[in-house]
């Protein structure tokens, strides 16, 4: 008879072969003990399996492998696997503090009203040093799930997804529990403002319980950026959609807002980043033309010409 859990930690693994080991072992080290995790192998082309499968056979550890189909098909297979009454999703390259879940679910079980509970992430280089934590907003507590959402919605990603433990209750679509497959990058974005909808309140931890590799190949953005903001703009309008009779509905100046708000964000990207001063204008125009009274663009503006005098 197979066992039940109380948490699961979904792992979907692509041209891991030098940090799967190290996210493994962390969840491994876990000091709360009923913690499954589900790898799926999304037809690596390196050594990833070679290397799970030292860990292989393991009581704890669901393991598959299938041709390549996307992290977020890899995912939505993981959640089918899963057993746990809590879940969260644990990136191939990033690794979880001993006591992180311990203190995760203490919250979830005392709240039964917290849909999820997540932190601030501590950023590491290639050597495992910190250079910065990043995805504080409130502080540690409780926040209004309706007040997560329109911040989450209106200006962006700024909650760090391996930090993440939550329930299933939201989740509706047997068939793409996660997500949409075809969204590449940014289907955390959309599963959490799905989520948020579903809850009357999210806990944010003050103290950051992962620990994310970031570098040019483990970054949202760079090479994927193109990516990221066209399928950002998806996520958009679809959120829109979805809710524009909901309770609170998501009306056309929050959608208005959130467009313009990801327009400065690319504008940011294509001026700093890679200096494109064309991309950046155009990014400025669209800008305008959603919110021309969004304080966020001059704000940029104000800035770009401090530096120039």
């Amino acid at each position: 008879m197979s066992r039940e859990y109380r948490v699961s930690f979904l792992m979907p693994v692509y041209g891991g072969e030098d940090f799967v080991a190290d996210a493994v072992e962390s969840v491994l080290d876990q000091t709360f003990d009923s913690v499954e995790l589900v790898i799926v192998n999304d037809g690596s082309p390196d050594d990833s399996e070679a290397v799970i499968e030292q860990f292989l056979p393991h009581d704890d550890i669901v393991y598959v492998s299938q041709d390549n189909a996307g992290v977020t098909a890899a995912t939505n297979r993981a959640i089918e696997l899963a057993s746990g009454e809590y879940l969260g999703v644990h990136p191939q390259d990033d690794v979880s503090e001993p006591e992180r879940l311990e203190r995760q679910v203490a919250v979830l079980d005392e709240h039964p009203d917290v849909g999820f509970v997540y932190s601030p992430a501590t950023f590491v280089d290639l050597d495992g040093e910190p250079f910065t934590t990043w995805g504080s907003w409130r502080g540690d507590g409780r926040v209004d799930a309706a007040a997560f959402f329109e911040k989450l919605y209106r200006e962006g990603m700024f909650l760090a997804s391996p930090s993440v433990l939550f329930r299933r209750d939201h989740i509706t679509d047997d068939e793409r529990p996660w997500g949409d497959p075809d969204l590449r990058v940014v289907s955390d974005w959309e599963h959490w403002l799905v989520a948020a909808r579903h809850y009357d309140a999210v806990y944010e931890m003050g103290a950051p319980i992962v620990r994310m590799l970031r570098d040019d190949d483990h970054a949202n953005l760079g090479r994927s950026s193109d990516t990221v903001f066209a399928e950002e703009k998806v996520v958009l309008r679809r959120i829109r959609h979805q809710y524009a009779d909901g309770d609170p509905p998501v009306t056309r100046r929050d959608f208005a807002r959130a467009m313009s708000n990801h327009s400065v964000r690319e504008l940011r990207y294509r001026l700093y980043e890679t200096g494109d001063y064309r991309g950046g204008l155009r990014a400025t125009l669209r800008a305008l033309r959603y919110d021309p009274r969004n304080a966020a663009l001059y704000r940029e503006y104000g800035s770009i010409l401090r530096s120039l005098f």
